[in-house]
């Protein structure tokens, strides 16, 4: 079947190597189950790739591990009290034997967001590409990443989000609720958007005016719209599938996927044929 592809060594013909400027924000349900599966990808990757493969990986969560989270996110009890991002960093760092970074606050503004991203001392040898993953449940912190975004001159910005479980009027749980979610891939080079961001493909996200960064909610978001664990898995393994084939391909084939983790429907909406960036390959 012939799909349209955007390679990611056509961005710029003058390199044959990579350095991936990965910075994850959010490290709780959707990015805790990310950071087990990419820092193990990063690992193989780093193995296999030796001579034109080199990354960056950054964590940032300004979170602490509290008991409600050992229900549904990748922690143990003896985790309580102790910063997600740092928590994470430093297990899969070391089982995998990568450096993995982290921040323990939370991103307040673009400026802040920026400055997470690490261009490295031989950066003119080797093509640099920022990925900025999105794994937050506030539209307030997505408008952020929007800016950074924007204000790029190249970046690829991937960001997963679910539904909450909804509740009827006796209090009962919506058995149907909570299972959708969606993993959406933008794309920018040479200042121009490739492939628009989840703030356009959701323009709702841009003109929520009432979400609230975590330091000025009020906490009460996970308590009153709780999310499922299964979801939460099944986002981190289609933002895993983007990954791998950015980083193992050097290659995007979807624009954005939906999915369903009580039916296990997922479904990719592929890249137009249109797009300028595009050559029509077999896979």
């Amino acid at each position: 079947m012939f799909h349209p592809v955007i390679y990611l060594n056509e961005l710029s013909l003058y390199y044959d190597k990579f350095y991936f400027d990965i910075v994850q924000v959010g490290t709780g349900g959707n990015g805790g189950y990310l950071v087990q599966r990419l820092s193990k990808m990063l690992h193989s990757f780093s193995q296999t790739k030796k001579m034109n493969f080199t990354f960056s990986y950054t964590l940032i969560d300004g979170d602490k591990v509290e008991q409600k989270n050992l229900l549904r996110q990748p922690f143990i009890t003896s985790d309580i009290d102790q910063p997600k991002a740092k928590i994470l960093a430093e297990r899969y760092g070391q089982a995998y034997d990568i450096p993995i970074f982290y921040q323990t606050s939370y991103i307040n503004n673009a400026d802040e967001l920026k400055q997470a991203f690490q261009l490295p001392p031989d950066y003119s040898m080797a093509l640099y590409i920022p990925i900025l993953i999105g794994c937050v449940d506030n539209n307030a912190t997505r408008q952020i990443m929007h800016l950074v975004f924007m204000d790029s001159k190249r970046m690829i910005y991937l960001d997963a989000g679910i539904d909450s479980v909804l509740f009827d009027k006796e209090g009962n749980v919506e058995i149907e609720s909570g299972y959708s979610g969606q993993v959406v891939c933008g794309l920018r080079n040479k200042g121009k958007t490739i492939l628009p961001p989840v703030g356009e493909v959701y323009p709702d996200i841009l003109r929520d005016k009432d979400s609230r960064l975590p330091t000025e909610a009020c906490g009460e978001t996970i308590i009153n719209y709780p999310q499922r664990m299964q979801t939460n898995e099944v986002a981190a393994i289609v933002l895993a599938g983007y990954l791998n084939t950015i980083l193992g391909d050097y290659q995007i084939i979807s624009h954005y996927t939906n999915f369903n983790a009580r039916t296990m429907l997922i479904k990719p909406t592929y890249i137009q044929k249109n797009n300028n960036n595009i050559r029509r390959s077999t896979l």
